[in-house]
């Protein structure tokens, strides 16, 4: 992606302070954004809600990540703010630029562990 002059940049659905804690825990060293308010999962139409949470492929994911020495941080997962917004907020990926309405490449997960093709994801943004 550096060779390519791409930017990684995530967006989380928290407060500050859990993008805060989200540098720290990972040592993410790109641009991180928080939107406490959905304006932009909203915006981009990214679907939320239990159902789109606790589904069977989610749990296999889990166990999956689980077997691989991935540990989520439930206490950052739970905090009010995320809580009182219910938490269930799914995301996705989009490759854009340059400029602002240049997008080669959108996915929206139809459910946790709805994760895209890093091949198509690295075509889109790096060739």
């Amino acid at each position: 992606m550096d060779a390519s002059g791409v930017a990684l940049v995530v967006i989380g659905p928290g407060s500050i302070d859990q993008a805060r804690a989200v540098i720290e825990q990972t040592k993410f060293k790109g641009e991180v954004y928080a939107n406490p308010t959905h304006s932009s999962y909203e915006a981009l139409q990214f679907v939320s809600g239990v159902s789109t949470t606790f589904t069977p492929k989610a749990g296999l994911k889990i166990i999956q990540l689980y077997m691989e020495g991935y540990r989520q941080d439930w206490k950052l997962s739970f905090e009010k703010d995320t809580v009182t917004r219910g938490g269930w907020q799914q995301g996705g990926i989009i490759v854009a630029g340059p400029g602002k309405t240049n997008i080669s490449y959108v996915h929206k997960d139809k459910e946790a562990g709805d994760d895209p093709d890093i091949n198509d994801i690295l075509k889109a943004c790096c060739s």
